[in-house]
């Protein structure tokens, strides 16, 4: 049983039997706390240079200098190709090494939430905490929340 791991900002994925699945990338990693992308940090800025009704905030520039904001709920999606229709356990594990914005960003996960939506020939369960059990019929994709 071959194994394949890819990695997505701070996220490894790493499926149990690859043979089954023809391709798969992150779709989505979105971070339901702020509804941006992660890694997208312009929500932070304060409105440096902006102005607001009554006067600005010229002094008010919000950060996290300090690394120490926790995880947050994240909605993630996976586009998977299929070979064949035998069951794929995908296993979650915060840490991920690679490059760029792939690296560890020191965000904690703890457990899937729930499965919001799948598509194509796709059925996927919670397997446990941290894994998804997929049979992939035909090309598809698999939406989940994840804390």
């Amino acid at each position: 049983m071959a194994t394949e791991t890819i990695f997505h900002k701070g996220v490894s994925y790493t499926f149990d039997d690859s043979g089954n699945i023809a391709s798969q990338a992150v779709a989505l990693d979105l971070d339901m706390r702020t509804g941006t992308l992660l890694g997208e940090t312009g929500w932070l800025d304060g409105n440096s240079g902006g102005s607001y009704p009554g006067g600005g905030l010229a002094t008010f520039t919000a950060s996290n200098a300090d690394g120490s904001a926790a995880g947050s709920l994240r909605m993630i999606t996976l586009n998977l190709g299929a070979v064949s229709t035998a069951a794929v356990t995908v296993t979650l594990a915060s840490g991920a090494s690679g490059s760029g914005d792939d690296l560890d960003d020191g965000t904690p996960l703890t457990k899937i939430v729930t499965i919001v939506g799948q598509s194509g020939g796709m059925a996927a369960t919670i397997s446990d905490t941290l894994e998804l059990t997929l049979a992939v019929g035909s090309a598809g994709t698999v939406t989940f929340l994840v804390l």
